[in-house]
């Protein structure tokens, strides 16, 4: 991934479905290691949940952020298009809404009063909680059931971020060097 001449777009789609997949799974491990305790209380849940979306948008605004400095490099057959960075976001939320998808639809088959039956709904019902897992605080998951706004902010929060990132990647844009005339230190 590092050679942008061997660098293609189906690969810089691959790496943004691979940093979701990464922001998911730090988000699970970070939430079950160190907030594990929350998960039960709402209003913490929904608290926690908002700071793992925020690492959601941070890794994928990275992600997006560094292929657009790379297509604008001399050296590399790919140009920077700003509409290719809303396509990476719409890629994740593809992914997501077919996820979505299925989990509605195993629920509504393959569930009774009890909960979900069989071993394929549960791989399943697993795959869309670890995927789904920054947004679990806002969700209200009740026997396959998830909020409206939820399900929006899980197709939008994408787009945004790696259009975001991209927009930064192409003007040059350094997020941190914007928020340093904010910080400043004591003597």
């Amino acid at each position: 991934m590092k050679d942008s001449m061997k660098m293609t777009v189906g690969y810089q789609f691959a790496y943004i479905l691979l940093m979701q997949l990464a922001a998911s799974g730090v988000t699970l491990v970070f939430g079950l290691v160190a907030f594990w305790y929350f998960l039960n209380m709402r209003i913490v849940k929904e608290i926690v949940s908002i700071a793992f979306m925020g690492v959601n948008f941070a890794m994928l605004y990275i992600a997006s952020k560094n292929m657009a400095k790379r297509d604008g490099k001399s050296y590399t057959p790919l140009k920077q298009n700003k509409i290719k960075g809303a396509l990476f976001g719409a890629a994740v939320s593809a992914v997501t809404l077919v996820f979505m998808l299925i989990f509605l639809y195993v629920w509504s088959h393959y569930s009774d009063e009890t909960g979900i039956k069989g071993v394929v709904p549960m791989v399943v019902n697993i795959v869309f909680y670890c995927w789904s897992f920054p947004y679990n605080g806002i969700m209200g998951l009740f026997h396959g059931q998830f909020t409206v706004y939820s399900g929006i902010i899980m197709l939008i929060l994408p787009i945004a971020a790696t259009v975001a990132g991209y927009i930064a990647g192409c003007k040059n844009i350094e997020l941190a060097e914007k928020l340093d005339r904010f910080i400043y230190e004591k003597e």
